[in-house]
């Protein structure tokens, strides 16, 4: 009848003991691929006129065609590079975001590592404490 005592409080103290937290990795979200980029347009050659002075040319019919395509590829050209420009500053945010990541990971390394390093210290009182509590009882049970 003395041993069923003895080991339940073994038996409690053994599972008192062995808890644990789980891991906690830090995430650094990585963002997606940038959004297709626009590719420029072609932009036709520049017409001839068929006459011109110092401050005024004539074209054509044709001539006035090409010059309308390149007016047109010009201003699809500036859109598009206006729409490249906002997805470089957008990655370059995101970019940015990934290095300040990747500089605190450093410090949150050494935060983990002193909490591990506690947390063994712990452990390893809380074995000295729990076997103390055990041969307490054991002497105490023997006498």
């Amino acid at each position: 009848m003395k041993a069923w005592p003895i080991f339940w409080i073994l038996g409690a103290s053994l599972t008192a003991g062995c808890s644990s937290t789980p891991l906690e990795l830090p995430t650094c979200e990585i963002p997606a691929p940038l959004a297709e980029i626009g590719q420029p347009v072609s932009v036709p050659e520049m017409p001839s006129p068929v006459s011109q002075t110092e401050d005024m040319a004539s074209f054509d019919r044709d001539g006035v065609v090409a010059l309308t395509k390149v007016w047109v590829a010009a201003g699809a050209n500036e859109t598009i590079a206006s729409e490249n420009a906002l997805a470089i500053e957008s990655r370059n945010e995101e970019v940015n975001q990934l290095i300040e990541c990747a500089r605190y990971s450093k410090i949150w390394m050494e935060v983990r590592e002193d909490m591990l390093e506690q947390e063994r210290k712990d452990h390893q009182f809380d074995n000295y404490w729990h076997r103390g509590v055990i041969l307490a009882l054991a002497l105490g049970l023997a006498l």
